[in-house]
């Protein structure tokens, strides 16, 4: 895999110019601000959302989204699809559902894909490639492009700017190893618009793939930003203005939960709480600083209560919400494209 500029489909915001981005952004404040500007930006549009897993905060803001903006979604289930049952083509599915709708979103899991290394990315950008109209990913196994969006919405929101903003994403103790988009896409984005960033994770065996760590370190050369690596949780959040937290999976081990049990069951720790994001571990941020988690959350397990309900600190209602917000600018300007080229 490797990122090529696209500006017709959204897969990974990496490969979205950072005029597109910000004029996203710009646009999703606007749609938040004022509303009812916005209800017939989908006037007669059909929007296709293809989901592989289930889905709580992205089915819903994208249907939310549609309906206030005049357009119609049509939920699709891959257990009641041919696609889905592994007995039709991607390249016929997407070339038939790109006659039907003016945008097709889709969400796979890589557990949908039997946990084959960016085996659904891969099936999502094949789909790109077929449809004639613009695809957006609603999260595969390397990317949330959508919530990584939000994600930077949020924090802009918050202090007005990207520059100079220092975000810390940490790593958490989970019971099974999660994917790995969340992570990948928050590290790109905040890397790319500049953002003094901590990465934070138990060892190497928990550093993301070489291509996103790599990339990374490039975006905060050309951006401006910068990409510091640490060990400690308490220390990795000093001084943070955001403190991003998530679990994923160690990488050598991927798709395979027994075998990776033993390496993350050590940073447990005795009381369960090593790599919790714990009060003390928060208060090594900025006395302004902000948590924020994608959601959903496993709680007094990889975050206390006292710090995700603490109103002074907690943002991840806000977060969740600027999804709607976000992705109703992401379908309004992708819509604006029509027909793409090479899909005809």
């Amino acid at each position: 895999m490797q990122f090529t500029p696209n500006e017709n489909d959204l897969i990974s915001d990496q490969e979205w110019s950072i005029e597109t981005i910000n004029k996203v952004l710009d646009l999703g404040a606007d749609i938040k601000k004022i509303p009812q500007k916005y209800y017939t930006a989908l006037d007669r549009k059909s929007i296709c959302l293809y989901f592989f897993n289930p889905s709580l905060r992205t089915r819903n803001s994208f249907e939310v989204g549609i309906n206030q903006m005049g357009g119609h979604g049509v939920f699709v289930d891959s257990k009641t699809s041919w696609l889905g049952q592994d007995s039709e083509s991607v390249k016929d599915t997407a070339a038939v559902l790109s006659r039907y709708f003016d945008l097709i979103a889709i969400r796979m899991f890589p557990n949908a894909v039997d946990w084959v290394p960016e085996k659904s990315n891969e099936l999502l950008r094949e789909f790109a490639k077929w449809s004639r109209v613009p695809v957006i990913n609603m999260e595969d196994d390397m990317f949330h492009p959508c919530q990584a969006l939000a994600d930077a919405f949020t924090i802009k929101e918050r202090t007005g700017k990207f520059k100079g903003t220092k975000i810390t994403i940490t790593w958490a103790y989970h019971p099974k190893p999660l994917p790995m988009a969340v992570p990948n896409s928050a590290l790109l984005i905040a890397t790319r618009l500049g953002m003094d960033v901590t990465f934070a994770r138990p060892d190497e065996n928990f550093d993301l793939p070489d291509l996103i760590m790599e990339t990374a370190k490039d975006n905060a050369k050309k951006s401006g930003g910068k990409l510091t690596i640490a060990t400690d949780m308490k220390g990795g959040c000093d001084g943070a203005d955001f403190v991003y937290l998530k679990s994923w999976g160690a990488k050598k081990f991927y798709g395979d939960a027994q075998a990776e049990k033993k390496l993350r069951m050590k940073y447990r720790g005795e009381d369960g709480t090593a790599w919790q994001l714990t009060p003390d571990k928060m208060a090594a941020a900025k006395p302004t600083g902000k948590f924020m988690h994608c959601l959903p959350v496993r709680r007094n397990v990889e975050v206390a209560d006292a710090v995700i309900d603490d109103e002074q600190r907690s943002i991840v209602y806000d977060e969740a919400e600027n999804r709607l917000h976000v992705q109703k600018a992401i379908m309004k300007v992708l819509a604006e494209k029509g027909i793409k080229k090479q899909g005809k």
